[in-house]
């Protein structure tokens, strides 16, 4: 036993009696706990350099610093070279290797520097002062590493995790304790320095010891999570450590733009950590970043709760960035006003009534100091100058002139008998359904609508007026190209039965289509499963509840732009298919020889091809507005531009005014009407459809109808031409 401890004794000796000849020499220009400063003196041309006492520094000069901490088995030489002609300085801002050169140089981390009495902050950086002695070669006889690592907080603080800031601790961790705790080389100089500054775009997120664990190598901090042992490596100078102040483990925080890679709930800070905003004028919300004091905290969990009560704890892992950059000036908001409530998204945005935005911030404010005034934590967001508006009023008399266009076309086409056939009746569902919409635009745009309930009711019944007549102006289309497209062998005239059960059809279909439409946008909005399906029409205004082109715009156009443009499109093909029918169609009808067959087919083409012009016009009517829903989803400039396309399509009511009743039948059918007419009506004014054999309207101007009709007089001509030729014989 005791042989065995002799050799013990004996082999530790030995080991450290030639480790002790290996240890690296380190030359530090200032004792353990003293600072080195630079003075300038007699208007700056002389200088010279100090060491003070670290304590006496900080609370002289008011600034805090870390000193260069020496590895345990680094052996140190203090002192400034002396006998000097000349001292010249150099910088080594991020020192990787210190050059030993015995009795000329020494290092040491520089913190301020002072001309006459005057102090020059700068950042604490490692300096070398060399002595230019005559005739002296400077031999280097051994390099240092330095590792570098930062303290989050200032010696004698730790990390308050829950409030997000640095909190005076009764157990003094300095940098010694961090050092020691991540177990770096004790060969090795180490730079401590404090505080973690990461970039405008970037969020400093929170690790805490419980859920990963942290090894510094080479200057690099490996983080690797716990629960998936998913390994991140984190540069120099975008970490710090430090000790939690709540149980005393190991926190740091890191640097990144993609808080997704360490599953975390990034959020926006006013103030650098360890700030708040105080209030500069009593009842005023403009306040200025101050230090921190014990009893004002960053505690948003008023926010976060909420949060986590639907979706579980998302925020066990926090991220935090600082500041926003507001060109126009920030604004507060106040949660206890309707306008103003506000609460964050699960993806960090804040939502507010009419918005969901990115360019926000939560600070705490202090008006303490103010009568009455408390601690309250609320968000900050960017002020936006109000852009150049139209006026609503012009709006409003533009939309009801257009109103009343469509109440006067929708009144011409039921009063006169002979305009409801068919196409008629199709153009009175249609214009209906724009009276509808154009109606309930006009009362949202004469004056704000304080009731929800009435609110949410004008703004369905503009949707369900808006979808029902692009629905009917898609039957339109569809009936027109059925009648010249269409190359069935069919009947070429139908009775009125049949005409019937086609409008039935297109009821159907168009009812069926408006109806189907606006009940999933209703249950959308009432029981929402997304926030992109959540249309919030009459929440904040009486149309879809969001900003146009914002991230909540989404429901606007899956539920109105993109099925509008749909159908648009639709009615595009079938207007592009009715035009080359048309064409062929007017070829054989002008090959066509006089006669009352001829003379009938011309008729009905030319009946035919007005339907088609007309449901043309109302096509380009209707989809001029989408179109420009559309192309504003680019760009919302310039502003003139954009009121002479709203005034277009707020004209509406009247081109369709113009269109469907100034025209010279409907002039004369209207004098009939009213009994105003003096001379003989032509009956083909009346109803140019209406022939001996029946209504052509719903006939079939067709390319097969055509050619039946064709060969027949042929046919005709043939025979006689036979029979001629016969008789000459």
């Amino acid at each position: 036993m005791w042989i065995q401890i002799f050799i013990c004794v004996i082999v530790c000796v030995s080991v450290g009696t030639v480790n002790s000849d290996e240890f690296p020499v380190f030359n530090k220009c200032c004792s353990k706990n003293m600072s080195l400063i630079k003075v300038y003196e007699f208007n700056g041309t002389d200088e010279r350099f100090e060491c003070l006492d670290r304590e006496d520094t900080e609370n002289l000069y008011n600034i805090s610093h870390a000193p260069l901490v020496i590895g345990e088995y680094v052996r140190v030489d203090y002192g400034i070279p002396t006998e000097c002609e000349q001292f010249q300085m150099s910088t080594h801002m991020i020192a990787t290797e210190l050059e030993m050169i015995p009795g000329n140089r020494c290092y040491d981390k520089l913190v301020l520097e002072a001309v006459n009495d005057t102090l020059k902050k700068s950042v604490p950086k490692i300096v070398a002062i060399t002595c230019n002695l005559n005739n002296t070669e400077n031999v280097v006889k051994s390099k240092l590493t330095v590792d570098h690592v930062k303290k989050c907080c200032p010696a004698g603080f730790s990390y308050d995790v829950v409030n997000h800031l640095c909190r005076k601790s009764d157990i003094k961790y300095t940098e010694d304790t961090l050092i020691k705790e991540l177990k770096l080389s004790e060969y090795n100089i180490k730079e401590v320095d404090s505080g973690l500054h990461c970039k405008i775009h970037e969020s400093a997120v929170e690790l805490t010891e419980e859920q990963y664990s942290f090894k510094v190598v080479a200057d690099s901090l490996i983080v690797v999570n716990k629960n998936t042992d998913r390994k991140t490596k984190i540069p120099q100078g975008e970490w710090c450590m430090d000790h939690n102040y709540q149980n005393q483990r190991l926190i740091a925080r890191v640097c990144t733009d993609q808080c997704s890679d360490f599953d975390a709930y990034c959020v926006k800070k006013c103030c650098p950590v360890g700030q708040h905003y105080k209030t500069l004028r009593c009842g005023s919300p403009i306040s200025k970043c101050v230090p921190t004091t014990d009893d004002v905290f960053f505690d948003i969990s008023v926010y976060l709760e909420p949060l986590e009560r639907e979706n579980g704890p998302i925020a066990d892992v926090l991220g935090i960035r600082n500041d926003i950059m507001c060109p126009s000036g920030k604004v507060m908001l106040n949660r206890s006003v309707e306008h103003d409530y506000h609460e964050l998204t699960p993806d960090g945005f804040l939502k507010s009534p009419v918005s969901e935005k990115s360019d926000y911030c939560l600070e705490a404010f202090d008006s303490r100091h103010c009568p009455g005034g408390v601690i309250t934590i609320t968000a900050v967001t960017c002020f936006v100058k109000a852009p150049v508006t139209k006026d609503f009023r012009v709006s409003f008399v533009v939309i009801s002139i257009s109103s009343v266009c469509l109440a006067l076309t929708l009144i011409v086409y039921c009063a006169l008998p002979e305009l409801r056939n068919l196409h008629g009746r199709t153009l009175i569902c249609h214009v209906g359904m724009m009276l509808l919409a154009f109606s309930c635009l006009a009362r949202v745009q004469y004056a704000h609508v304080p009731n929800r309930v009435t609110c949410t009711l004008l703004g369905y019944g503009i949707y369900f007026g808006f979808v029902a007549a692009f629905a009917w102006l898609n039957v339109m289309c569809f009936d027109i190209w059925w009648t010249f497209g269409s190359v069935r062998t069919v009947q070429p005239l139908r009775k009125a039965g049949t005409e019937r059960r086609r409008f039935l059809w297109y009821s159907l279909y168009a009812w069926s289509f408006a109806i189907i439409l606006t009940l999933i946008t209703f249950l959308f909005d009432t029981y929402p499963v997304s926030k992109i399906l959540d249309a919030n029409i009459g929440s904040g205004m009486c149309w879809f509840g969001a900003y146009q082109n914002t991230r909540t715009d989404w429901p606007h156009y899956i539920f109105f732009v993109i099925p509008m443009g749909l159908v648009t499109c639709t009615n595009f093909v079938l207007w592009i298919m009715t035009a080359r029918h048309c064409a062929r169609v007017k070829s054989e009808v002008h090959r066509l020889q006089a006669g009352s067959v001829g003379d009938r087919a011309k008729r009905r083409f030319r009946i035919d091809r007005a339907k088609y012009v007309l449901t043309g016009k109302l096509w380009v009517v209707m989809g001029a507005g989408w179109i420009s829903e559309l192309l504003s989803t680019l760009t919302s400039e310039p502003q003139w531009l954009w009121m002479c396309i709203d005034l277009l399509n707020e004209l509406q009511g009247v081109f369709i005014f113009l269109i469907l009743v100034f025209k010279p039948k409907l002039y004369y059918l209207i004098r009939k009407r009213l009994g105003c007419s003096r001379i003989p009506i032509d009956t083909r004014l009346e109803k140019p459809d209406a022939q001996k054999n029946g209504p052509s309207s719903s006939g079939r101007t067709s390319s097969t109808f055509l050619s039946r009709t064709i060969s027949s007089d042929e046919r005709t001509n043939m025979r006689i031409s036979q029979l001629n030729n016969a008789k000459q014989a």
